[in-house]
């Protein structure tokens, strides 16, 4: 195993962490009782700058918001090719005993405690999309009947909570959330794929802001 692979690995994952508090902080503050959330109007009925407010820390926290998200996928990019990085160092070239005009190579893996680790920390998944309608945002960002969510912008059951405070979560970050985007994690596949996603919520032709259907995991 490639000891300079691993330390990336490990501090791709404290950045990764990292980001992940920070998005929830903001997301939080943003999101308070009075607050205009993630992409609500600074502005009044009549069209002045709310009073109540703090316009320049919500402001800030937007844009930092926005940041975090976007830090965050390119994170999850490079973890992703870290890993490939490491398993493909846990093989070696193995020959195998046989006539001189026969030999054999053989990939085997290297046992290694590490590999325990390697085994992507991702959080578990909560849902599968079993609905994605034509035409819709979901389709746009590129999401699939079969997608297991990991994560959906600071919803995950290691920071939400159990399946129903991850789907309360989720209503309640969606219409606050329209025409910005909400980065999504989802396995794919058989085995499965870890593939980061951006989702707009929006009005479209069809219902709601989404246009797909996520299936709680039992």
């Amino acid at each position: 195993m490639d000891p300079a692979a691993v330390e990336e690995f490990r501090k791709l994952d404290q950045e990764k962490n990292r980001l992940e508090a920070d998005i929830k902080n903001l997301y939080d503050y943003l999101t308070e009782d009075g607050m205009p959330g993630i992409s609500g109007p600074l502005v009044d009925e009549e069209g002045f700058p709310r009073g109540d407010i703090d316009l320049y820390a919500v402001r800030q926290a937007r844009h930092k918001y926005a940041v975090a998200q976007t830090d965050h996928m390119e994170v999850m990019k490079k973890i992703e090719q870290a890993i490939t990085a490491i398993h493909a160092s846990t093989k070696v070239h193995v020959p195998r005993e046989g006539p001189a005009d026969a030999k054999m190579e053989e990939d085997e893996p290297i046992p290694s405690a590490d590999n325990v680790l390697l085994q992507v920390k991702l959080t578990a998944p909560f849902a599968t999309i079993d609905e994605v309608s034509d035409g819709s945002p979901a389709q746009t960002a590129g999401l699939r009947i079969g997608d297991q969510i990991c994560r959906f912008g600071p919803v995950s059951l290691q920071d939400t909570g159990d399946l129903s405070a991850c789907f309360n979560a989720i209503r309640e970050l969606v219409p606050r959330s329209v025409g910005t985007a909400i980065n999504v994690t989802v396995l794919r596949g058989e085995p499965p794929a870890r593939t980061e996603l951006e989702l707009v919520p929006q009005q479209w032709a069809g219902r709601g802001l989404l246009g797909c259907h996520m299936d709680p995991k039992r």
